[in-house]
């Protein structure tokens, strides 16, 4: 999948338009979802939701679930508030708009965290990752997924990115190839663990720097 945007380039309303015509509900948005179970009562959050669609397909499997969504792009963020209106699911999907290294989100409050399509885009990875970390319930789940395309594009070398999770913290991930037609997408799965790396206790000296705490909107 490619886009009219340079790496790190912001995604202005014609930017946004553009990739949610074209790509707004590419296959690679519901098929990590149909790779996976969910509970019914999941929460769950969704980094660069984009137009929102993995998150409309998760209203019917996670019917009494909290669903959020997190977009940087104020322009992006409004094409799905207006689609997720259209199809009368705004009172499911709670949107905000801002970064992974920021999560509007209270601690160990999430189940799962999905980054679909949107691990590229983070301005520091090392920093996005601590903030998962930080949501996540224990033994919750990130669920990482890339298409070989753009891992190609932006130099991102599956083995490093699996071994970046675990030195972030989480557990041994899992990665597995998708494909459906055209589409194809590598599945990562990673843990954080029932006593994560941000809670044990470190050597005197050998603090770790809090990780930023946003109070949770609502």
């Amino acid at each position: 999948m490619s886009s009219p945007t340079k790496p790190n380039e912001p995604w202005d309303e014609s930017t946004a338009n553009w990739y949610a015509t074209h790509y707004g509900d590419w296959p690679t948005t519901c098929m990590p979802i149909q790779a996976e179970t969910w509970r019914p009562d999941e929460a769950l959050v969704d980094i660069g939701c984009g137009t929102g669609s993995s998150l409309r397909h998760l209203t019917a499997l996670c019917p009494q679930g909290r669903l959020v969504g997190i977009e940087p792009s104020p322009a992006m963020l409004a094409i799905a508030q207006q689609q997720t209106q259209q199809l009368g699911l705004g009172a499911r999907i709670e949107f905000y708009c801002a970064a992974a290294e920021a999560l509007p989100l209270a601690d160990a409050s999430m189940d799962s965290v999905l980054a679909f399509s949107s691990f590229h885009h983070w301005q520091d990875a090392a920093l996005g990752l601590r903030e998962v970390l930080r949501v996540l319930k224990p033994n919750g789940r990130l669920l990482l997924s890339e298409e070989p395309e753009i891992l190609r594009l932006h130099g991102i070398i599956l083995e490093s990115l699996q071994q970046q999770l675990q030195a972030a913290g989480f557990s041994p991930p899992t990665q597995r190839l998708l494909t459906q037609d055209a589409a194809a997408c590598h599945l990562i799965v990673a843990r954080k663990p029932a006593l994560g790396v941000l809670d044990k206790p470190q050597p005197p000296g050998h603090e770790s720097a809090p990780a930023p705490h946003t109070q949770e909107a609502r």
